[in-house]
């Protein structure tokens, strides 16, 4: 079962992998989470897009990476990150 939650991470640790980041610890609603293996990584590149009033909107590249990570409990869960600027949320939960 797939849960939407699209909630900015408390914090995210990462490392750079060939000049990418790739996440490898985050922190969500007060918990550590540690990945455990990263299931699919893809991108959707920046672009331009008109509002419906007409004005255009600017939208910054965006990185997207499933993994399967653990918060210190028995089971692990799939877990979908989002990085966007500056910012990175979490975006969907598989249990």
């Amino acid at each position: 079962m797939t849960k939407r939650y699209r909630e900015t991470l408390d914090a995210v640790e990462v490392v750079d992998r060939r000049g990418r980041v790739c996440p490898v610890a985050f922190e969500w609603r007060g918990q550590r989470y540690r990945v455990e293996s990263v299931l699919g990584h893809w991108h959707e590149d920046e672009g331009w897009w008109q509002r419906a009033d007409g004005v255009p909107q600017r939208l910054e590249r965006t990185d997207l990476w499933r993994v399967e990570a653990r918060n210190g409990t028995p089971g692990r869960g799939v877990y979908e990150l989002v990085h966007r600027g500056q910012q990175w949320r979490l975006d969907r939960v598989w249990d």
